[in-house]
Parts: structure tokens; C-alpha cells; sequence
């Protein structure tokens, strides 16, 4: 199956993944900048934007290996053979990083906000207890059936309380249509997928973004992987977790900057 995806402008390749819950429209902003210096392709990722949910002999096994099977499909269409420079927020980015583990010889630069690879933190990590409020929304009887209250609460752990509820009504129902896919993600986020040995040739190439209000949960994976890639840089931005789109316009320089086009 070929994903949705965006083709736009010519020069160095550019692979742009987006956040849960949202789509390759989430980076409108960054592909206007980039457009004059770069070819840029922005995917939409399994259930979301142009792409439908994923088979279901799929579901029951679903990982962060099928969105890189889905990239390399996009990028065997666009018949994409040369480097790349990746850049991902979120679930988008963790499934970058999968791509650049797997890819090490084919990515030039990474440009990763805040990627959610939850599986690199031990059971018990505070990080993990903090994600808990979120996750029990997906398992527990009492709303495991009930996608209104699953989109309420994801979009809230990220974004605050009543942000939800401040949303358009045609928001509310897009989210708490497309929440099913959001529950594949955490499963495919908690899949042993990364090890340090594997991603450290990528250090070098490697920038993490994250919010200076952002969730512990997300700020204890910057943490891990800083301590895994000694030799990636770590730079701040302001916002939380979902600076990509409350602070898009300091986000996106700072993405800029680290791709390095102008080199």
C-alpha cells in the first residue's frame, strides 16, 4: 500500500513524519520555509491524514516496524535512493528514529522532537508512571469502549485540562474517530524496538528537541537518550510537548537550523 503524503520543492531529500492524532497538514508551516532548498515528503502515517488504519492481521502485532515499511514504500514510489534528513515530533519522531536504526547508512541528518520511544525506559521508570494516567484510559473496562473519553484524555495529557472540551466540535469528532489508531500507537511505543549499540552510529547526525514545560514522561526519554548518545545535541525550546504546534514558529527555526541545508 503507497501512504498519504505530501511532495513539495526540490534540493536535498527531507522525510517528515507527524505526531499522533494528526497529519502531514502539521507541517504546512515548515515545508513553506523549506521548500526553496529542499524536497520535502510528508508523510501521513498509518490511520491518519490519506492513509487508512493498517490490516488487520496487523493489529494484533502492530509495531514501529510497519510505519518504516510504509516509508520505505513512499520513498520507493517517489524512487528516493540518495541521503536523507529526517525530522519527526512525537509519535512521528520515534518512528524516524526506527527508520534512521535501521537506515544508519542512508540518514545524513535527524531532527527529532521529542520522540515517544517509550521502550527504552525499565519498568518502573518514573517517566513510565507518569504516561500511566494516560495509558489506563485504553485498558480499563469503564472506558476501553468509549473513544470519546480516550481522545479526552490523551489530547488532555498533552495539552492540559479542558483542552479537549475548547476544541471545534469537527475536531472532537475527527480525534475521537481516529483515537483507535492512537491505542496501536502506545503498542507499537512500548514494542522493544531501540538499543544503544543500534543507534549509535547515529549521534553524531543526531538533534533532540524538546519543550521547556514539557511532560516528565517525555523529558525522562530525552534524558535516556541522551545518556545512551552522549554525542547528540539536546536543544530547548519554549512550550510543552506539543510546541510543533503552540510555538510553531520557534520550533520550526530551530528545525531549520540543525538540517543543515545551507551547508
Amino acid at each position: 500500500m503507497v501512504p498519504g503524503y505530501l511532495n513539495v520543492g526540490q534540493g536535498p531529500t527531507v522525510v517528515i513524519l507527524h505526531s499522533s492524532l494528526s497529519s502531514s497538514g502539521q507541517w504546512r508551516d515548515l515545508i513553506r520555509r523549506l521548500q526553496g532548498r529542499a524536497q520535502c515528503l510528508a508523510m501521513d502515517l498509518y490511520g491518519y491524514g490519506e492513509t487508512p488504519m493498517p490490516a488487520l492481521e496487523q493489529m494484533q502485532s502492530f509495531t514501529l516496524w510497519h510505519e518504516v515499511a510504509l516509508l520505505e514504500t513512499m520513498l520507493e514510489q517517489e524512487q528516493i535512493k540518495g541521503a536523507l534528513r529526517l525530522v519527526g515530533h512525537s509519535y512521528g519522531a520515534a518512528a524516524a528514529l526506527a527508520f534512521a536504526q535501521k537506515h544508519p547508512e542512508r540518514v545524513e541528518r535527524l531532527v527529532l522532537f521529542e520522540p515517544v520511544c517509550f521502550s527504552i525506559l525499565e519498568r518502573g521508570h518514573a517517566g513510565l508512571k507518569d504516561l500511566e494516567s494516560v495509558l489506563h484510559v485504553f485498558d480499563d473496562a469503564s472506558t476501553a469502549s468509549d473513544p470519546t473519553a480516550q481522545a479526552r484524555r490523551f489530547i488532555e495529557y498533552w495539552n492540559g485540562p479542558g483542552a479537549f472540551d475548547a476544541m471545534p466540535e469537527r475536531l472532537q469528532q475527527l480525534f475521537t474517530h481516529q483515537v483507535k489508531k492512537v491505542d496501536l500507537d502506545f503498542q507499537a511505543l512500548m514494542h522493544p524496538t531501540f538499543t544503544a549499540d543500534a543507534l549509535a552510529p547515529l549521534a553524531d547526525r543526531l538533534t533532540l528537541l524538546h519543550g521547556e514545560q514539557t511532560r516528565p514522561s517525555a523529558r525522562s526519554l530525552i534524558e535516556q537518550l541522551k545518556y545512551w548518545l552522549p554525542g547528540a545535541r539536546v536543544v530547548n525550546t519554549p512550550g510543552g510537548h506539543m510546541a510543533p504546534l503552540t510555538h510553531e514558529a520557534a520550533v520550526n527555526t530551530q528545525i531549520e537550523q540543525w538540517l543543515h541545508l545551507n551547508d
